[in-house]
């Protein structure tokens, strides 16, 4: 948000490389709800946000991938995606917590095949039946399935190398020159 904010005629890159919310053993290691607060950010943010597949996007990874600015959703060529039902962890304890948790991970499975309707165009149906078992997909895959747009490389343009040393130097003498960082607007304050 807050490079939305600095300058929201860029674009923002969202590089991915991440198991989702479950490890290899189909252990719960991260919250869906951080993935969930991560869309709502793009999708708040003015600038269109890349999002890039440089290595796995698994579960809630790649629903972000796929909700990325449509022809600005990017694959490195041998990158792999994968598609699966959220989780919860152990739950013990009083039936009503057990409840709730199922309750919980009732709501999370249905974000996440509406964010992913919403990402791939796909009716929500059709990704519920596709996510009743993992769907692994190659870079190639991905893209006909809707996850992603295009495999990258080094000669597409909107993914091109930044000198990020200069664009520090040009914010930190454009700060001085203002008198400062600025200030978040007033309605933050």
């Amino acid at each position: 948000m807050w490079l939305d904010f600095d300058n929201a005629s860029k674009p923002i890159y969202l590089y991915i490389n991440s198991s989702g919310t479950q490890n290899e053993k189909k252990e719960s290691v991260g919250a869906e709800t951080d993935a969930y607060a991560i869309a709502d950010a793009m999708a708040y943010c003015k600038s269109k946000v890349y999002t890039v597949n440089c290595g796995m996007a698994y579960g809630q990874a790649a629903m972000l991938l796929s909700v990325g600015a449509k022809g600005y959703r990017g694959l490195q060529p041998n990158s792999s995606t994968k598609l699966y039902l959220p989780v919860v962890g152990r739950s013990s304890g009083p039936v009503t917590d057990m409840w709730r948790k199922a309750k919980d991970l009732e709501a999370n499975a249905e974000s996440y095949i509406e964010l992913l309707a919403k990402g791939t165009g796909k009716p929500k149906e059709e990704i519920a039946k596709d996510i009743q078992r993992p769907k692994y997909m190659q870079a190639k895959e991905a893209i006909v399935y809707g996850l992603a747009d295009k495999i990258i490389d080094s000669q597409d343009a909107a993914y091109e190398k930044r000198d990020y040393d200069m664009m520090l130097a040009q914010q930190m003498s454009m700060e001085r020159e203002a008198g400062g960082p600025q200030a978040a607007p007033s309605g933050f304050r």
